[in-house]
């Protein structure tokens, strides 16, 4: 039997990490979560994962100015997570600098509010793409 798609969703806020995790448990997929870039970190260095869906902007208690782009970076130099499925969801309007990082990181965007089976759609397409 194939493993269910683990989704690691980095997202601060509390109400919207709880209803997008709830949305892809119930469509078939393993979550899990952080709400800071060292927690994410963390997760991606011990955990398997599948797919990845970032929020922007992030709480960063070391003051590193850290983001999600900076875990989209950090997924595409990583030998482990290269090929691994993005989805960037976001409440802010992104600069025509960070939309260019995430188009040659090829990862998808989406702007917050959105219906999660979008999201959840997008991640199935996207995993389908790589074998996953």
């Amino acid at each position: 039997m194939a493993h269910a798609p683990v989704v690691l969703v980095v997202e601060d806020e509390p109400s919207v990490q709880t209803t997008y995790c709830a949305t892809l448990t119930l469509m078939g997929f393993k979550t899990l979560h952080a709400d800071t870039v060292d927690r994410a970190l963390e997760i991606l260095n011990s955990e398997r994962v599948d797919a990845v869906s970032l929020d922007v902007r992030l709480p960063d208690p070391k003051g590193l100015e850290r983001s999600g782009l900076t875990l989209l970076a950090y997924l595409r130099a990583s030998q482990q997570h290269a090929h691994v499925p993005v989805v960037i969801f976001t409440g802010v309007p992104l600069s025509p600098e960070e939309e260019g990082l995430i188009q040659k990181h090829n990862a998808e965007v989406f702007y917050k509010p959105q219906r999660y089976t979008t999201l959840v759609e997008c991640l199935t397409r996207m995993l389908g793409a790589v074998g996953a």
